[in-house]
């Protein structure tokens, strides 16, 4: 079994012309996966364990950073502009120049920019935090189409066209 280091594995988001790409500088992400429960009882129950039923599948994607100014990127600014806008996110290995280039893409959905905040700390770094809120799709494996001449396919607005992924062994 393989492990994938920090630095390799990268939130990825929607940039607002179409195409995804890394968030910048980031320095962290965390997927938050919760399934809510609510504990019911009868007046049949007779033993003492719990009866707990399902009841939603929420969740969200935090990544925090180092504030730059990257406009090809999704750098604070451009993220604070789209705060609740939805946006595809993917949480995929990287590779490439600054490990912006996605290559396996292990989960993906679109959320919600729920949340953006910047710190600056006299005599430190300037740090931002994003959050993402999952709305649909959640984590679906998707691929982008592409033709036998491995273009990518796009749509008629140029949207990149994108698929669920079966893995094949």
């Amino acid at each position: 079994m393989a492990t994938i280091k920090g630095q390799n594995l990268r939130l990825f988001m929607g940039n607002g012309n179409g195409q995804m790409s890394v968030i910048a500088a980031a320095q962290q992400c965390q997927l938050t996966i919760s399934l809510e429960v609510k504990q019911i009882s009868t007046k049949d129950d007779t033993d003492d364990f719990a009866r707990n039923v399902a009841l939603k599948l929420s969740w969200n994607v935090n990544a925090n950073g180092v504030v730059t100014i990257d406009p090809d990127r999704n750098d604070p600014a451009s993220l604070m502009d789209r705060i609740g806008q939805t946006v595809r996110v993917e949480l995929a290995t990287a590779g490439g120049d600054m490990n912006s280039e996605s290559d396996k893409q292990l989960l993906t959905g679109d959320a919600i920019i729920s949340d953006v905040q910047v710190q600056a700390t006299n005599s430190e770094e300037s740090t931002y935090t994003v959050q993402l809120t999952g709305i649909k799709n959640a984590l679906t494996d998707i691929r982008a189409l592409m033709s036998a001449e491995e273009h990518y396919l796009y749509s008629s607005n140029g949207s990149k066209l994108f698929a669920a992924h079966e893995p094949t062994e």
